[in-house]
């Protein structure tokens, strides 16, 4: 079965890339402009995993994943961030408000984010497992 991928960033570039990335024939991918569509989209297409940009205009990142965390009728999705902040404090907050995972942009390969995103989503092939920094 297909594992459907929500993708929140305001950067196309980054969506289309992953995407392009990714197998279709193991995953969906869903993007959202923003962390208000990002909600809409997380009720409407109940996603396996939330890829989550913090920096995006109207919601970002960081609301988005206070959002998720106080409502009761969103379901617990797991949420890999993916930034270009490195700041040790956002990595340590956005973590402590569930995210499973944080990737700063700039610093890992498209293939790494694959990795941990299949990781994630227990499909990962082999034994190239690892853990996200």
């Amino acid at each position: 079965m297909k594992k459907k991928i929500l993708v929140i960033d305001d950067d196309q570039f980054f969506s289309k890339t992953l995407q392009a990335a990714l197998s279709p024939e193991k995953y969906i991918l869903v993007s959202a402009e923003d962390g208000e569509t990002g909600l809409e989209k997380v009720r409407t297409e109940k996603p396996d995993l939330i890829v989550l940009d913090l920096m995006m205009p109207k919601l970002d990142g960081t609301a988005f994943l206070k959002k998720m965390q106080e409502s009761t009728d969103l379901p617990k999705i797991p949420v890999l961030v993916s930034s270009n902040l490195s700041s040790v404090k956002k990595i340590s907050d956005v973590m402590s408000m569930g995210a499973v995972g944080y990737v700063i942009k700039s610093d890992e390969s498209l293939q790494s984010i694959v990795q941990d995103i299949e990781r994630i989503l227990g499909q990962a092939s082999g034994d190239n497992k690892r853990e996200v920094a």
